[in-house]
Order: structure tokens, then C-alpha cells, then sequence
């Protein structure tokens, strides 16, 4: 006897690690993990993993048969859909109520709003497209377009109803996750896409929830391992400078999760000894042409810089400052006094600044313009031309006499003495400012590093050096202040350490020529070599607690990365896909086959493959060509429909825990004969499960209610209309009296006659015009009775479909045949308009009540004496 699909997973149960056993445990007995579930699993991973974890993880309890209660998701009853706002043009608080056991049959023309309820139910509930966006549900484009587009979804979960809220966008609920929806947008998935069995039926579902709480707990321990260790690895590297094949630079390079304490103490040990004998080997390899090339180099700044400092020293000093100030106070003076001897030609001028800096550039451009250019030849200013008044050269309209005066008046001012020695002051001034040295070597961008080399031979003069360097920087910035006029600061002293400066070049030259006399040695290369490995020896030992944190920080990733591992999918996934194609995958074809033949579609080439991921199973449609062309470009739109159904019925028959299902207009497309098809298989299916249909087909709403009434099930029809305010408004009388088989008509009948015989009493004009109408319908009952009744539904009008085996059921007994005919010419008789001189009287309340029992009666026998033939005619029984 072959495995139950439980008994294979617990034998690979038990091949796999503590806790993953533990794991399926519990996926085995919750829908869902808490976080004190993850929270233990990762302390159990930790821990095997080597890495700390807080207090003691629990043992792990190895997953057993009485962990697997063959636990289906508990069903939930869709209620109805309740205050609807603000989609499409259906009513405010719109509403519909569902037959909480069955079948609901919603019937509406075109434009009724049923789309409306069906665009609400796809984005709450479960359906072929499953992202939010892609289902945008509009408001009433021709209407007001404010407010939040909302509902209420009424479920019934086992705790009595609940209200479960939805607006337009959100995520599926979690309770609605087992309603499943079928429409004309999810079709196309189905025929092209195939089928996604979400919740696994027989425990096929544990490994790929393994799957699904191993990525979250890697998930958890990446995050882990991001912050704990992250790139600190690479940032504890040891940096050497330059990078070279010495034993400290390989162990640094070596280190890993395995180098101890020990080995790390013996490669960074370092002596003074060590450092002293660094020093030896440099001052012996220094005598190399390198050397000798930067200390010439050096030779050269220190003379430089003694020259900076010697005109430092006689152009930046306190009597060369005083100089300066002398300068810039003449030049004010000067240009003072001659402002004052101009005063008296510049009366009444009409503008302020006459003489001033920027005037005087005026007057100079002007000169230059009427030499030039105006008047070549003649001495500026020009104030006559030829005996008439001269242009003005700047403004170029004729010199008036006093304009004439006054530009005579200025050239008079330029002409002055005063002037022009006010002028050569300023100049002075700024030949003064130009000539302040520039000092490149004091003040150049290598300066530290100069001094940092004076510094390892006389710390002193380097010292004093930096000190006159910080003068000289102020006193230059004094002396250009002072030249401008500008607020400075006061100087320090100016000393210059000449004396020290010619010290260190003389003993700089001493040394560059030992090192031009000095020859190679033998060991040259050697003692590089031990030079080298000492200085990174030098260089590990100052690194020595970085490298120990390195060493644990890969420790610690070695560790992560095992955690890592452990919850790795690969062979879950492997098993879980075999336990499918074992368990599951003939299951799922030999369903989509008996939909197919259901539906008169066997004969398409379009089969089912399996296409899981790690935490789904997938079956894609396969239409068997060698075109690369998709499923929906093959088919006619007809059979497109038949096979999007089939797909349909097979997902919610082979998913776990699936609830309600509604469809809309499952016949789009569709000729009459799988139209009644479809309409017996909805009707069996609501045998198993609550289903909601949405159709505007008034003969599939006749065939699905015949359908229903063959299975033995009591429908709930629900009418919508709309006027010209909404859509989705609900016909309070029911059905339209078209789509009512005989039993609802007598029924609707019964419920209009109700208040006849209190009308009959007070009105009997009233009355008459009442019970007329009702004899019409009870006429169209009769009617309609030939159709369902006698001839058992084999031919019905609207459908081209015959149903010929029915033909076992056909009697019509004289008896039967007259007691029709008499009751049939009776309610033609009270329903027709008969001439006012006819005597035929208006059938009171009891004897319209007889009439009605009458046909109650009519049909009960028609059904003993057909079921009487059919018991005759056995060999017209369908075969088995």
C-alpha cells in the first residue's frame, strides 16, 4: 500500500537537522508562527552554529505523527457585502445578503451593477491577480469623485458575523483569503498561466512552509550578521605601507577564525632592541643616490629660505612698516590739500564728488575720447567748434556758457600742481604694495614638510624657524593693511634664526658630501630585507589588538555563515516538489481532466506540467505545440472560457481550506449547450461549498436554478437594477416573474393574494383589477408548467439544447391532460378582457384559492405519473 503523503514527510523528517524537525512541529499544529516561535528556532540554530545566544534555546522536539491532526483551515461563510461608498455609480450603502449555506444567484441587465459588487469582492478576496494595483476600482467618473472608496465585507468565521472593513487598494484581508473569485480579468491567468495551489491539501504544505520560515529566519540572521560584522572585516585589515613579502605582512594576511592567541603574540612581538637597530640599518642604506638626491634638494630650500629670511628681515621690520605708514598718510595729505585749493573751482557745480578717485577716471576717459576720436587735434576741452558752442563729449549736446566755464574750470583742477603730486603719493602707495615680498619658500604649501625634515636634525631651529614664519605671515598682512588703510593687527618680533639656518646648511653639505664619498656594501640587500621585516614587524605590534578583533570578527562570520547554511532551501524545496509530483501533481491533472470532460472541452491539447518555487506549487497550462504561442492565442474565446473554469475548479478543489467561491458570468462566450453545462457544475458544486454567481443571462439564470432544483438545492435569487441616480440597487420583489420557475411563481402568487380577500371586502373594483392579473399569472405558470413540468425541461425556450434523455419522464394521461386543459381555459377566462355584457362573474378569494390548489394538485400528480414512466422505461436511463 502505497505512503500516505504524511508518512514520507516525517521519514524525511527525521533525516534532517534537530531543528527543522522541531520546525515542522510546529508549522504542524499553527497556521502561523509567533515571534517567540522564530525567536526559539533561531536560538537552536545559534546555538549548533557556535554563536552566543541569550539564556538556554529549548530542546528540540522531533516532529511525530500526533503532531499532524490532518488540520484544514477552518471554512468561513461570506454573509454579504454592506455600505458601500463611493464605488462606481452604486447606491450609498449599498448592500447584498448571500445564501449563507448554497447558492446566491445575483441576476442584473447590463449596467445594474453587478461588475460594481464583483470589483469589491476581487480586490478583498483571493483571485488570479493578485496585486492591488492592477485592480483599480473607480468611483462614479460622472459623479462626485471625493470621498474614500470603502465596504464592508460580512464573514461568518465560527464566532458569528464579522465586518471586515476594505478601501479601494489595500492589501486581501486574511480572513477573505479562502473566498475565492473568478471573473472575466482572472480568466486569461487561468488559460495562460495555469493553476497556483496556494494552500496544499494532504500536509503537502509543510516543506514549502519550511521553505517560507527558512528565508525568514535568514532574513533574521543576515540582519544579525550585517550589524554584528558587516564590512568590519575589510576595515580591520592592517594597512602597510609599502606592501611586501615580509613574515609580518603574510601572517597579517593569513589571519583566520582558526589563528590562536599564541601565534598572535609570537608574530607581534617587537624590542626596543628592534627599534634601535631599525634606526642602524636606515642611517646605513641612507647613503643610497635617493638620499643623496633629497638632500640636495634640502640643501637647496635651506639656502633658499635663508635669503627669505634675510629680506624678511629688512622689508617686513619695524622701520620698514613705519615707511609704509609714512607713505599712505603723505597721499592722504596730499590729495586733502589739493581737494581744498580746488575749492574755490568747484563752486556751484551741480553734482557732489567733483575730484574725487572716480571722477578723476571720468575726466581722463573723456580726455582721452575727444583727442582721440571728437575732436583729434585739439587740446581737451573742446568748448568751441568753428565759432559755434563744442558738443559735450559725454553727454554730446552743445556747451552751453556755463557748461563751457565749468569744463574749463576742471581741466584747470587736472592741470594743478597739487594735483598731480597727490597723484604720484598714490602711486607710490601702490608701487609699495606690489613691491611686498613674496617670500615662496616661507610661505609655500610644502612648508611643514620642510620642517618636519629640519626638525629631525635640530628640533630647535625648527622651532625658531616656525616661529618666524608665523611673523613674517602677520607682518605681511600688516603691510598690505596698512598700504590700504585698512584696520590691522599688531606684529610680533621679527627674528630671524640666521645663525641656526647656516648651521644646518653647512652640516647638510657635510653630509650630502659623505654620502656622494660612501660606497654600497655587500649586505645592502640584506639588511633592506631585515630592515623591512622589522619595520612591519614594528608595525603588527602596534596593530596587535586590531588583529586579535579581526581574528574574532571572522570567528563570528564563520559562525553566521554556518547559521546561514543551516536554513538554506535547497533540498526542502527538492523534497517538497517530489512529495507534490508524488502526492499531488496526478491528482491535479486527473481534476483538470474531469473539469475539462465536464465542460465537453477533453478534447483541447492543453495540459497541466508542474512549476513550483520554493513556497508554492504552480501548474502551467502546456498547449502541446511547437509554436511558441500562449494558450489564449490557440483557442477560441468559448473554449478559453470553458478552460479558465476548469482551472478554476481545480484550484479551489485542491486547495487547502478553501471556502466560498464567487463567479461572474461564468457563460461569457459560451454556446447554450456548455452553458448548461456550466450551469449543472455550479449547481454540484454548491452541494460542497457556498456559491455566489453574478450573470446578466436570464436563460443561465433559468438553467443554473433548474440545476440547482435537480441537485436538490433551494437557490437565493437576488434582482439588481438601476435607475438613473445608482446602480446596484436590490428589487425588493425578487427576480423578474421571467426568471421564476412554476414553484416561485405559485409562490409569488400566494404572497400577491395575501391581502385580496380584505380587498374583496372593502373594494371589489379593486379586487377585480387585482385578481385579474394574478389569473394572468397564474396562465404564464400553466405555460411555463408545459415547459418544466410535462415535458420535464427537455426543450426550453431561448436554449438550442435538447435534452432527449429526459424523454423517459414524458407521459400525459387523459385524466391529467383534461384536468390542464380545464384549468388553462379557466385562467384564460379571468384573465382575458371580456365584454361588459358578459355574465362571466369575478371568481371570489376562496374560489381563486381552489383554482390555485387545483394546479398544486395538477402538478404533484404529473410528477407520481412521471416518475411512474420513468420506472417503465428503464433501459432509457442513462448508463452508468
Amino acid at each position: 500500500m502505497a505512503n500516505e503523503p504524511i508518512d514520507d514527510i516525517i521519514a524525511w523528517s527525521n533525516t534532517q537537522a534537530a531543528w527543522r524537525q522541531d520546525c515542522l512541529r510546529r508549522l504542524s499544529l499553527s497556521d502561523d508562527l509567533t515571534q517567540n516561535d522564530i525567536d526559539e528556532l533561531l536560538a537552536m540554530i545559534k546555538a549548533e552554529a557556535g554563536l552566543a545566544v541569550t539564556g538556554t534555546p529549548p530542546g528540540p522536539i522531533p516532529f511525530a505523527m500526533e503532531h499532524f491532526g490532518s488540520k484544514t483551515h477552518a471554512p468561513i461563510i461570506l454573509k454579504g457585502i454592506a455600505n458601500v461608498k463611493g464605488v462606481n455609480r452604486l447606491a450609498e450603502s449599498a448592500s447584498l445578503t448571500f445564501c449563507p449555506a448554497a447558492l446566491t444567484i445575483v441576476y442584473g441587465r447590463n449596467g445594474s451593477g453587478k461588475s460594481g459588487f464583483v470589483r469589491i469582492m476581487r480586490t478583498a478576496c483571493r483571485t488570479r491577480i493578485e496585486n492591488p494595483a492592477t485592480l483599480k476600482v473607480l468611483a462614479d467618473v460622472y459623479g462626485s469623485v471625493g470621498g474614500v472608496q470603502a465596504a464592508e465585507i460580512i464573514i461568518d468565521a465560527g464566532n458569528g458575523d464579522e465586518a471586515v472593513a476594505w478601501t479601494a487598494g489595500m492589501p486581501a484581508a486574511p480572513q477573505l483569503m479562502q473566498v475565492s473569485v473568478f471573473d472575466s480579468a482572472s480568466a486569461q491567468l487561468y488559460v495562460d498561466g495555469g493553476n497556483q495551489i496556494r494552500f496544499l491539501p494532504f500536509g503537502l504544505a509543510l516543506p514549502h512552509r519550511l521553505n517560507a520560515t527558512c528565508l525568514v529566519l535568514k532574513r533574521a540572521l543576515e540582519s544579525e550578521r550585517d550589524a554584528a560584522v558587516g564590512n568590519k572585516v575589510q576595515l580591520g585589515a592592517i594597512a602597510f605601507a609599502p606592501v611586501r613579502d615580509t613574515a609580518a605582512q603574510k601572517f597579517a594576511n593569513g589571519v583566520s577564525a582558526k589563528t590562536t592567541d599564541k601565534q598572535i603574540d609570537e608574530a607581534t612581538t617587537f624590542h626596543e632592541a628592534d627599534a634601535s637597530r631599525i634606526d642602524e640599518i636606515a642611517a646605513i642604506l641612507s647613503s643610497g643616490s635617493t638620499a643623496r638626491a633629497d638632500l640636495t634638494t634640502l640643501i637647496s630650500w635651506v639656502h633658499a629660505v635663508k635669503a627669505e629670511c634675510g629680506t624678511a628681515s629688512i622689508a617686513l621690520n619695524d622701520e620698514a612698516l613705519a615707511v609704509l605708514d609714512a607713505l599712505r598718510e603723505k597721499a592722504i595729505f596730499d590729495r586733502e590739500v589739493a581737494k581744498l585749493a580746488a575749492g574755490s573751482l568747484f563752486d556751484n557745480v551741480p553734482l557732489d564728488g567733483v575730484g574725487s578717485e572716480s571722477w578723476r577716471a571720468l575726466w581722463v576717459a573723456a580726455s582721452n575720447f575727444s583727442i582721440a576720436e571728437a575732436y583729434p587735434g585739439q587740446d581737451f576741452p573742446v568748448v568751441a567748434s568753428d565759432a559755434d558752442a563744442a558738443a559735450c563729449v559725454l553727454c554730446q549736446q552743445p556747451l552751453l556758457p556755463d557748461g563751457a566755464d565749468r569744463m574749463t574750470r576742471f581741466q584747470r583742477y587736472m592741470d594743478d600742481t597739487l594735483d598731480r603730486a597727490a597723484s604720484l603719493s598714490e602711486r607710490l602707495v601702490a608701487d609699495a604694495k606690489a613691491s611686498l615680498p613674496a617670500l615662496p619658500k616661507l610661505r609655500a604649501d610644502d612648508f611643514a614638510d620642510r620642517l618636519n625634515q629640519v626638525r629631525s636634525r635640530d628640533p630647535s631651529l625648527a622651532d625658531s624657524l616656525l616661529t618666524f614664519q608665523s611673523a613674517v605671515s602677520g607682518r605681511l598682512a600688516s603691510a598690505a593693511a596698512r598700504l590700504d588703510g585698512t584696520e590691522h593687527v599688531p606684529v610680533i618680533v621679527l627674528t630671524a634664526p640666521t645663525d641656526g639656518i647656516e648651521a644646518l646648511a653647512s652640516k647638510l653639505v657635510t653630509e650630502r658630501d659623505e654620502l656622494v664619498a660612501a660606497e654600497d656594501t655587500e649586505g645592502r640587500e640584506k639588511l633592506a630585507s631585515e630592515k623591512a621585516e622589522l619595520e612591519d614587524r614594528k608595525t603588527l605590534s602596534a596593530s596587535k589588538a586590531k588583529l586579535t578583533a579581526r581574528r574574532d570578527l571572522m570567528s563570528l562570520d564563520g559562525a553566521f555563515a554556518k547559521a546561514i547554511g543551516m536554513v538554506g532551501t535547497t533540498g526542502i524545496t527538492k523534497r517538497a516538489n517530489e512529495l507534490i509530483d508524488t502526492h499531488l501533481t496526478s491528482a491535479v491533472v486527473a481534476k483538470f481532466q474531469t473539469e475539462r470532460d465536464g465542460l465537453d472541452i477533453g478534447h483541447l491539447k492543453v495540459s497541466l506540467a508542474r512549476k513550483s518555487g520554493q513556497t508554492k506549487a504552480e501548474f502551467q497550462t502546456d498547449p502541446q505545440t511547437s509554436l511558441t504561442k500562449v494558450t489564449s492565442q490557440i483557442l477560441s474565446e468559448g473554449e478559453q472560457r470553458a478552460l479558465a473554469l476548469a482551472g478554476f475548479l481545480t484550484e479551489v478543489a485542491l486547495t487547502d481550506g478553501s471556502g466560498p467561491i464567487v463567479v461572474d458570468d461564468p457563460v461569457s462566450s459560451l454556446d447554450r449547450d456548455r452553458s448548461a453545462r456550466v450551469a449543472e457544475r455550479i449547481a454540484r458544486e454548491s452541494t460542497t461549498r457556498q456559491v455566489v454567481v453574478f450573470t446578466h443571462d436570464m436563460v443561465f439564470f433559468n438553467e443554473l436554478c433548474g440545476a440547482a432544483d435537480a441537485a436538490g438545492i433551494e437557490p437565493v435569487t437576488i434582482a439588481l437594477f438601476s435607475d438613473k441616480n445608482a446602480t446596484g440597487k436590490v428589487d425588493q420583489a425578487g427576480m423578474v416573474w421571467k426568471g421564476l420557475n412554476v414553484s416561485k411563481r405559485i409562490g409569488h402568487i400566494k404572497q400577491k393574494f395575501a391581502p385580496l380577500p380584505k380587498l374583496h371586502g372593502n373594494s371589489p373594483s379593486s379586487y377585480e383589477f387585482e385578481v385579474k392579473g394574478l389569473y394572468g399569472r397564474l396562465r404564464d405558470t400553466y405555460e411555463r408548467m408545459v415547459e418544466e413540468v410535462i415535458f420535464s425541461d427537455i426543450v426550453r425556450r431561448g436554449s438550442d439544447v435538447i435534452s432527449t434523455q429526459k424523454l423517459r419522464y414524458v407521459t400525459l394521461p387523459d385524466d391529467l391532460a383534461i384536468r390542464f386543459h380545464d384549468g388553462m381555459t379557466r385562467a384564460n377566462t379571468h384573465s382575458h378582457d371580456n365584454p361588459a355584457s358578459d355574465s362571466v362573474a369575478v371568481p371570489p378569494p376562496d374560489e381563486f384559492e381552489a383554482h390555485l390548489k387545483e394546479l398544486e394538485t395538477l402538478i404533484a400528480d404529473f410528477k407520481k405519473a412521471k416518475d411512474g414512466a420513468e420506472a417503465g422505461r428503464s433501459q432509457m436511463r442513462p448508463k452508468a
